[in-house]
């Protein structure tokens, strides 16, 4: 066969059957993309949270969190401890919380501390594991928890009993802005738990309380004008102080309003 003649009738046929064979050949797939991380999981269970979607955030946390992500752990410890989503159980809520624990986050330091401090669905009270947990977030700085552990050692629930060491942690969670711990602080002076009475100091403590927003500050103030504790007796003052934690559900200054010598 000539040369013009292969090149005018065979060869294009050839190039024609290798591309038809080339083109017919499969590609391989694309490789699956890769899992998604630990992080990525922990980001979609909290936009979850954001939209109230429970079982979406469910689904993301719980992959996350047996990865070892701490958000994630204390994002489940949290869903248990409130309801929110699933069946309130101290329990589950312990076994998520532990792990964030013992690598040192205060929120769930602190959780754990208030669940035994309680007690509840899956969870025996003992105050002295309490003080335990406590003490840890305390120590991280988590006002709350000094807060909580002044009032253990304030009653000697847990721990010895020791009204200086309440003293202190009440004014570290003060220094921070705990209204509570202002409030404590009052109460301190006022009863002279481990320090000299003073009304007046008292009522300092407690007018920063209720600056804070705390009710139970607000209530002490009218009852100090009611009694003359720290202030001159103010029959008016002393309703217009009790008013406000009356009306957010405080039983015991809805009480002092009914007192006959406060004017109506």
């Amino acid at each position: 066969m000539s040369r013009n003649l292969l090149l005018s009738t065979g060869l294009p046929l050839l190039l024609g059957a290798a591309l038809f064979v080339g083109g017919c050949q499969t590609s391989a797939p694309p490789p699956p993309p890769p899992p998604p991380t630990a992080e990525q999981l922990t980001a979609a269970g909290m936009e979850a949270l954001r939209k109230h979607d429970w079982n979406a955030a469910l689904a993301a946390f719980v992959p996350a969190a047996n990865q070892g992500d701490t958000q994630a752990q204390v994002a489940l410890g949290s869903l248990y401890f409130t309801g929110f989503g699933v069946t309130r159980d101290f329990a589950d809520a312990t076994h998520w919380f532990t792990p964030a624990a013992e690598k040192g986050d205060p929120v769930a330091e602190f959780t754990l501390g208030l669940m035994s401090d309680l007690g509840g669905t899956g969870v025996l009270q003992n105050r002295t594991e309490a003080a335990r947990w406590y003490q840890r977030a305390a120590e991280h700085g988590y006002r709350a928890a000094q807060y909580r552990l002044g009032l253990l050692y304030q009653n000697g629930t847990g721990v010895p009993l020791d009204p200086a060491r309440a003293l202190s942690l009440f004014r570290q969670a003060a220094a921070t802005g705990n209204a509570q711990a202002m409030t404590a602080v009052g109460t301190i002076y006022a009863q002279g738990r481990g320090v000299e009475p003073d009304a007046r100091l008292a009522i300092t403590w407690y007018r920063r309380g209720a600056e804070a927003g705390d009710t139970d500050a607000m209530r002490q103030i009218g009852e100090s004008y009611q009694l003359g504790a720290g202030v001159p007796q103010n029959s008016a003052l002393a309703r217009q102080w009790l008013q406000r934690p009356a009306a957010a559900g405080n039983e015991q200054a809805a009480q002092r309003l009914s007192m006959p010598e406060l004017p109506q």
